[in-house]
């Protein structure tokens, strides 16, 4: 995870972080990281898809995304060529973490009093990996990104 002056950003902000200091993303400015603070935690801390996998997707959009001022075979073209690259991701990150589900990569559903002690107990013993994930798609997202 990204941290700067004492503020520490969840994992959908720290990869869209790590990607555009490797791959200037155009229009990644205050209003996308509003936006990515609330994927932290599975979306909303819901336990739903990670927020490192978010950040990703949301760090392809920004390149390959559409704005609806494309021409009609333009914003075509540019859906098809951000879903291939999303759907590389996600299933490369599935087949690296076994899911794309933050509850389900974490072993516990933060949700409850029960799991929020157990998620806490799991990272005081460092066996939580969030970091691992935040890493590995930053590193990824990059790779697609490079790869056109």
């Amino acid at each position: 995870m990204i941290g700067r002056n004492g503020k520490r950003f969840n994992c959908c902000e720290s990869v869209l972080i790590m990607v555009d200091e490797g791959y200037p993303l155009k229009g990644f400015e205050s209003n996308i990281m509003k936006a990515a603070s609330s994927f932290g935690g599975g979306v909303g801390g819901w336990g739903s898809a990670c927020g490192a996998v978010t950040g990703a997707v949301i760090a392809l959009a920004l390149v390959h995304g559409t704005d609806g001022e494309e021409t009609l075979e333009e914003f075509k073209d540019n859906r098809g060529r951000l879903r291939e690259a999303s759907q590389v991701f996600l299933k490369d990150f599935e087949d690296a973490f076994g899911s794309v589900n933050c509850m389900d990569l974490l072993g516990v559903d933060r949700r409850t009093e029960e799991g929020k002690a157990r998620y806490a107990e799991l990272r005081a013993k460092g066996l939580v990996m969030c970091d691992d994930y935040v890493d590995w798609a930053a590193k990824r997202g990059l790779e697609i990104l490079g790869e056109g």
